[in-house]
């Protein structure tokens, strides 16, 4: 969704018959925003509209292809790191404005329809990534080469592994059980073909076979691949 400075379009892919169909628009253009899914549903969180940074938030219910607008958040951002956790919604770091960023931990409870504050990351950034695995929340990106992990049931993080170099607006997903971190920007500005692959249960982080052209500023996800027979 959005990927434009006041951008409201949206597009669903359809991996059975391998097409993109254009759904409901958001109700607020944005970009430098992130979504993740909780309950069946898609969230569309934060942002920028090219003049503000936006505490908007919208949950998209799929069966009435119908956005609506759900508590905005404590502090507006642009760029966090977005994953969903043990039936919460955690927005992680991001940019208040041009020159700062916030370490921040803001969850969303959907029974409640309200936000609270948790432990704050240990460092402040922004341009980072974030997936849920086993019910822990892992974050990478953000120019540093740490993999932090947060426990939402202690409300602890702890740094569990460091990347052979620094990346930021990378793309991470789970497959199989292990987590990928894919491209983004290095600290030169270039962006990078690299993918890794970090296994929590070994504590061991490998890099893979690299994409067939480097990438940044994107999303990953995991789907089922549809055969056709």
């Amino acid at each position: 969704a959005g990927g434009r400075i006041n951008s409201r379009d949206v597009w669903m892919y359809n991996s059975q018959l391998n097409v993109w169909v254009r759904v409901a628009s958001l109700a607020k253009g944005r970009w430098r925003h992130k979504m993740a899914v909780l309950h069946g549903k898609v969230y569309a969180v934060g942002g920028y509209d090219g003049q503000t940074r936006l505490s908007s938030v919208e949950c998209y219910d799929s069966f009435a292809n119908r956005w609506t607008d759900v508590a905005p958040l404590k502090e507006a951002v642009s760029s966090p790191a977005v994953a969903s956790c043990s039936n919460r919604l955690y927005v992680i770091g991001g940019g208040p404005d041009d020159n700062t960023c916030s370490d921040k931990v803001q969850c969303y409870d959907p029974v409640t329809n309200t936000w609270l504050l948790r432990s704050s990351i240990p460092i402040a950034k922004r341009c980072i990534s974030a997936v849920c695995l086993n019910n822990l929340i892992y974050v990478s990106g953000g120019l540093t080469n740490n993999i932090f992990c947060y426990d939402p049931l202690e409300d602890y993080w702890m740094n569990v592994a460091t990347t052979f170099s620094k990346q930021e607006s990378c793309g991470m997903t789970v497959c199989n059980g292990k987590i990928f971190i894919l491209g983004g920007k290095s600290e030169s500005g270039e962006a990078m073909d690299t993918v890794l692959c970090y296994d929590p249960g070994s504590g061991i982080l490998t890099g893979v076979a690299a994409m067939p052209r480097p990438i940044c500023y994107h999303g990953c996800v995991s789907i089922h691949r549809y055969h056709k027979h």
